[in-house]
């Protein structure tokens, strides 16, 4: 926990930055005495209040933000921050790069429409806010890149289109068995490095967006779901043939020895050393 030294009442608990979701920063703070003057950032920032509340948006409109709801400020809006009296808040605020977010549109529409904007300052949609939620678990946790893509994209996505001007492009549903067949193929055949869900789309014939939602609809599990279990399998029977547990972490894509024996524990109910005994 970092203290700010100065500035009574306001104490920064973590701050993370994601290279792999363009720059996606997250940052969990709280505060009770001190209020933020009316400033504004060049990208997009999304509170998410766990606790108390505060007033964002004072002069233009009063917009009080209040636990479980989320705070959508575009680029450049100014925006204060005045901790509810007595309680103050606890927050998360995701600050997405603009160009980001313009390659979210993208991905939801097909097409390049420029840079979106949200609608309304507060929205207290439980599913976005939850959203959001798993997006942070997902950072702070170092998940997998396919976790943390399909997480972000999610979330972003379904933040500009209920909470946007965005409308997800139509499609035809004749192609997408095939679609979801092709990606399950790019998993099994790549599950031993990083999978990009672009590349996955790109292999699949859909767009990131609609690959999610297609994906999950027919096999039951989102992607990076299955990719998960698919290395879970691999490694299981790598050890059946006598590789240790750091090699067949490493050959399914378990860069980190702590993430291979959890996950597997996870899916077999026992550790990868215990489970080698059995051959």
């Amino acid at each position: 926990m970092a203290h700010h030294e100065g500035i009574p009442g306001l104490e920064e608990v973590r701050f993370a930055r994601d290279g792999d979701l363009g720059g996606l920063e997250v940052r969990l703070a709280r505060y009770k005495d001190f209020a933020f003057a009316n400033h504004w950032h060049d990208c997009y920032s999304i509170g998410a209040a766990l606790s108390g509340g505060s007033l964002c948006i004072r002069n233009r409109e009063n917009s009080v933000i209040q636990t479980g709801q989320l705070c959508l400020l575009n680029p450049g809006q100014v925006h204060s921050g005045i901790p509810a009296r007595d309680v103050g808040i606890t927050y998360l605020m995701f600050y997405v790069d603009p160009e980001e977010m313009r390659r979210v549109v993208t991905r939801v529409t097909g097409r390049d429409e420029g840079y979106p904007e949200f609608r309304n300052v507060i929205s207290a949609d439980p599913a976005l806010f939850q959203a959001m939620m798993r997006l942070d678990r997902a950072v702070f946790g170092k998940g997998g890149l396919l976790t943390r893509e399909s997480l972000s994209l999610a979330a972003l996505a379904g933040l500009l289109v209920r909470a946007g001007h965005l409308r997800p492009a139509s499609r035809c549903d004749d192609g997408e068995p095939g679609a979801v067949a092709r990606a399950r193929e790019y998993l099994a055949a790549n599950l031993a490095g990083p999978v990009r869900l672009d590349d996955l789309a790109r292999a699949a014939g859909l767009s990131a967006y609609h690959l999610l939602r297609v994906f999950k609809k027919a096999v039951g599990v989102t992607p990076h779901a299955w990719l998960t279990q698919l290395r879970v399998e691999r490694a299981r029977h790598l050890l059946l043939r006598g590789v240790s547990p750091a090699e067949a972490a490493l050959a399914t894509g378990f860069y980190d020895q702590s993430h291979f024996t959890n996950t597997f524990r996870r899916f077999m109910g026992v550790t990868p050393r215990r489970y080698r005994l059995l051959r």
